[in-house]
């Protein structure tokens, strides 16, 4: 059986005080920390249908994996809880699964073990629509309150592909949002460098607030916060720009940085990353990774920031599984190691980001994971990773 590094318990004196009634203790991993870079996998569950992310909630030891189909499921202590936390699919349910549509991004509030909120990204059964929706669950508990859905946000997609997925809340507590171009292929309506769009974007909201009769709130130092937002303005709720299908982003907790990885068109897979300023242009459509894409000579390529690692389809890479960053303690030789890699071409990759560049970019390992939907880190900062065939690993040093 699994066993997962960490497990903090009593009430010692850095515990946070006591909301509604809850004491919360701090985690604390137990682990004895082993040096050492080379990498291992350590499996932890099997038998998920579909898993695309493995995450966590902060203060909270269990991991928590979305399947396509619309059902989100609890590992604790090393086993897969029997019933979901949350179904969202089957033919009741709200979820559209299939191809690239499904339950996409999952995020839990900053602050979920006082006021029981997370967040779900899907597809719409009805409508294809992308949807933001808000749901409680009482902390500690592994079932959620399916009545306690409140839509944040919901708007129409002309396509069934780049759907983009990920939602996280960023080291500020906004809520960051990806989604893709629209689909169509090499984004013929030009919307990830449409301002007037929210495709092929990463925005940022805050769920703690409200703004005119939105159910979120427009953060003040948006880029955009000011625009009148009418049909030929900015939408005040973009942060970053130029993105085609942006299906997992994270951001580094020990620096704020920003890893995203964006699946490419036909020739190049990239991972971009940084300081996660503003206003950011990522390039899509004029240029894919490194290169032009529309027009294939002489592209626009002022204020466009390149990736700091590509691959050529050429490479066997087809679809780019942006990761996380290494910030847990059991294997300190391991620290600020960004891991990803690729739905098809079946690798684990690593490289450190120094001075805006990707340093000493290597496979980390030989053993196979094909079919890799997810790099993420667990409440102790240690990695997992989820694969389309239904297994949950932990990275590991053995």
């Amino acid at each position: 059986m699994f066993t997962a590094c960490g497990g903090g318990g009593g009430d010692g004196p850095d515990a946070a005080p006591a909301i509604d009634g809850r004491d919360v203790t701090p985690l604390t991993s137990t682990c004895t920390p082993r040096t050492g870079t080379t990498i291992g996998f350590q499996t932890v569950v099997t038998g998920l249908d579909s898993p695309l992310l493995v995450t966590f909630a902060k203060e909270d030891p269990r991991l928590f994996v979305i399947e396509q189909n619309g059902a989100i499921r609890v590992i604790k202590d090393g086993t897969l809880v029997t019933a979901p936390f949350l179904d969202l699919g089957g033919s009741d349910g709200v979820v559209m699964g299939g191809g690239e549509s499904g339950l996409l991004g999952l995020a839990f509030h900053p602050d979920f073990v006082h006021n029981d909120r997370f967040y779900v990204h899907h597809t719409d059964r009805g409508t294809a629509d992308h949807v933001i929706a808000e749901y409680r669950a009482r902390y500690g508990t592994d079932t959620a309150e399916p009545t306690s859905r409140r839509e944040i946000l919901r708007f129409s997609d002309p396509a069934g592909n780049h759907n983009g997925g990920s939602i996280e809340f960023g080291p500020d507590g906004m809520l960051y949002l990806a989604f893709g171009d629209g689909g169509g292929g090499g984004d013929p309506q030009d919307r990830a460098q449409d301002l007037t769009s929210l495709f092929g974007k990463i925005l940022r909201i805050d769920v703690d607030a409200r703004t005119g009769t939105r159910e979120y709130g427009i953060p003040a130092d948006n880029p955009y916060a000011s625009s009148a937002d009418g049909a030929d303005d900015p939408r005040p709720e973009i942060w970053h720009f130029g993105l085609r299908n942006p299906f997992r982003f994270t951001f580094d907790p020990s620096t704020g940085n920003i890893y995203i990885g964006d699946v490419g068109q036909g020739a190049w897979e990239e991972v971009n990353a940084g300081p996660n300023a503003p206003n950011i242009n990522w390039g899509w459509d004029d240029r894919e990774g490194r290169h032009c894409f529309e027009p294939s000579t002489n592209c626009l390529t002022a204020d466009r920031i390149e990736p700091v690692v590509e691959f050529s389809h050429g490479d066997g890479w087809g679809s780019v599984m942006g990761g996380a960053v290494y910030r847990g303690t059991c294997f300190p030789d391991l620290a600020g190691t960004y891991f990803y890699g690729d739905h098809y071409a079946g690798r684990l990759w690593g490289f450190e980001l120094v001075n805006g560049v990707a340093q000493n970019n290597r496979e980390v390992t030989a053993t196979s994971v094909a079919g890799l939907t997810s790099v993420h880190q667990d409440a102790y900062g240690e990695m997992y990773l989820t694969t389309i065939n239904g297994t949950v690993r932990r990275i590991i040093v053995p």
